[in-house]
């Protein structure tokens, strides 16, 4: 392990075992580790954040491997250019090959689509394809002759995005094959790769200029090039709100941020970095295939790592502790930070501007905070450093339905600053601060999971019905944003595409979360029992393929062997669930929308700033 500076950055690069691997494609698995394709090796390498590799050889020879993502399953899917295969390795190492592909289509970048399936460009034969988790292929002719399909990304449109090298053009395929194309401006650009930017647009980098592209979800495409000395290669979306991207022929790894500014970190002409990925560490992770080494690059002096919110009752405070701001509360703020360097800092913070929708009354009450020495490449929060956090208070009639304040927070030392959100709770009339899911009702509100139920309330004791299910679970594992491709009505017999629920339901039936209920039907209108939801969550947390452990028999109420008694007992093995009580887990009882709200906070890890949760359901 090598660890040097980069113009206030760090890099710290760890050699790959094989020697003259030729790492090309990285990607952040699901296990937390990094997975890299080496092609000169004819490998897949796993990298932990602390730099232990583990190497799996590709059963065909001379694959060609160069991308790799991660698929809707919950394993590793990888293109392999050279023999027109598609391949998969789960987090263990096994690895599965599918050679139905048309011969010489030269598969290149390979993306989970919003459908469910594998995406990916060929090179060779002027197509994008899509694979099942099953390995059932469907190939789409591109419009354009001849023009070098590569790169792929899913954006937040419910769409695939590529570029295409030879004809200068990004293209956008749909759920159902369709194809557009949009002309670069610049001539000869040679758009090399594509990804998601936090912006909601599509970001792409221009190998025949030195530039980077953004292009709207509607077409719309702008280039930046000030400060950009070399063109880009692979790009990533990073946790510091930045796209980062990688110049093969310049030697360096580049940000842009949001509205174009661009920074370089020059690494020689000879490390020749090629695939980039965030890592589950917060940092960038990149391949150098001139010095056969896998890097890692801090995003700044510190990255936010989280925030409490009336946590906890403190000096100064009319808190009542319960982990949601309610107006005319004074409460305190106390935010995480992670230190990126290898060496401690001490960091302090300053707030300003806590502002929100016209009526209300926004005041900082208190405006320092004091995080002490962060040790490096930790994180602490200015409670547990110092007990000096910001106080704030929030007062006055409720300006809207979803009401969040903000507050900007200004780290020194180093010019790091943070925009924090602070949600207002009391959202719904029908979930008072004392009912016991209060507080995982408020997140799924902030978090554009739910927007409540007719009449303004959320309805906490209705059952929830198959088709709202599908909702759920889809933004719950996608994000707010997700908005799924329109539904063809074919997929289930009940489920026309008239039905509002039914690109959800066909969504989820995509990435193979659900089957339907039997017959060739969903049945959206049935309630969702308790021992369903345990299927539904732990498929849509860990993949389609995924198999619980063998059950023990932990519960009074649910036999073992029985159909739902593996998938009942993991729930609760992660702490999902505690059962019903009594010892019990009433497996035929349908799920609350009160209920329901525990179980997605809890299996996606949703965040309201520190909420504390009640006792599982």
């Amino acid at each position: 392990m090598l660890v040097r500076p980069a113009v206030g950055q760090v890099i710290t690069e760890f050699p790959i075992p094989t020697i003259d691997s030729q790492p090309q494609g990285i990607v952040g698995g699901p296990d937390g580790n990094l997975w890299i394709c080496e092609v000169n090796g004819n490998k897949i390498a796993r990298l932990t954040p602390a730099g232990v590799f583990t190497e799996f050889p590709i059963p065909t020879p001379a694959s060609g491997t160069e991308t790799i993502c991660v698929g809707p399953d919950g394993n590793l899917w990888f293109a392999e250019e050279d023999v027109a295969k598609i391949g998969r390795i789960t987090p263990s190492g096994t690895i599965t090959e599918f050679p139905n592909l048309t011969a010489g289509s030269a598969p290149d970048g390979i993306v989970t689509g919003p459908d469910g399936n594998i995406w990916f460009s060929e090179t060779g034969t002027g197509k994008v394809g899509k694979i099942t988790v099953d390995g059932v292929v469907t190939e789409y002719t591109v419009l354009t002759d001849s023009s070098n399909p590569g790169g792929a990304t899913g954006g937040a449109d419910g769409n695939v995005w590529f570029v295409e090298y030879n004809a200068g053009n990004v293209g956008r395929v749909t759920k159902t094959g369709v194809v557009a194309e949009f002309p670069i401006p610049t001539s000869n650009s040679h758009p090399y790769y594509i990804t998601s930017g936090h912006d909601g647009n599509l970001w792409f980098s221009e190998g025949g200029a030195p530039k980077i592209g953004q292009i709207t979800p509607g077409g719309q495409i702008t280039e930046f090039s000030n400060g950009l000395t070399g063109s880009g290669d692979f790009l990533t979306p990073a946790a510091d709100g930045n796209v980062w991207f990688t110049e093969y022929f310049n030697g360096a790894v580049g940000r842009i941020t949001p509205n174009g500014t661009v920074t370089e970190f020059s690494l020689g002409g000879s490390y020749v970095p090629f695939g980039i990925t965030s890592g589950s560490d917060g940092a960038v992770w990149f391949v150098e295939l001139g010095s056969n080494k896998a890097a890692r690059i801090t995003t700044g002096p510190a990255i936010p790592a989280g925030l409490d919110v009336d946590a906890r009752s403190v000096a100064g405070s009319s808190s009542n502790a319960n982990g949601i701001l309610e107006t005319g509360e004074t409460v305190q703020v106390a935010p995480h930070w992670t230190n990126t360097l290898v060496t401690g800092q001490s960091l302090t913070g300053a707030a300003s501007n806590l502002a929100g929708p016209a009526g209300p009354t926004y005041t900082i009450d208190d405006a320092s905070a004091d995080y002490g020495t962060v040790p490096g490449e930790s994180t602490a929060d200015c409670n547990g450093a110092t007990g000096d956090c910001y106080l704030m208070t929030v007062s006055g009639s409720r300006p809207a339905p979803h009401w969040d304040a903000t507050f900007t927070e200004a780290l020194t030392p180093g010019s790091v600053a943070r925009t924090w959100t602070l949600h207002v709770g009391e959202s719904f009339p029908d979930v008072p601060v004392s009912h016991q899911f209060y507080a995982p009702i408020e997140n799924l509100f902030h978090n554009g999971i739910t927007g409540g139920c007719a009449g303004g309330g959320y309805c906490p004791d209705s059952s929830v019905t198959r088709a709202q299910m599908a909702v759920f679970l889809m933004k719950s594992k996608r994000g707010a944003q997700n908005q799924p491709p329109a539904s063809t009505g074919t997929v289930f017999a009940d489920v026309p595409a008239n039905n509002p629920f039914s690109p959800w339901i066909e969504q989820l039936a995509g990435f193979r979360i659900t089957g339907g209920c039997g017959g060739g039907d969903y049945c959206p209108n049935s309630p969702v029992t308790r021992a369903q939801m345990a299927v539904f969550l732990l498929k849509a947390e860990h993949g389609s393929a995924y198999t619980p452990p063998a059950c023990s028999g932990i519960f009074g109420d649910v036999a073992c062997p029985s159909q739902f008694a593996d998938w009942i007992e993991q729930l609760a093995a992660e702490g999902i669930t505690g059962g019903c009580g009594g010892g019990n887990y009433c497996p035929n009882n349908p799920v609350t929308r009160g209920q329901m709200a525990v179980f997605l906070v809890k299996t996606f890890g949703l965040e309201i700033y520190g909420a504390k949760l009640p006792p599982t359901p």
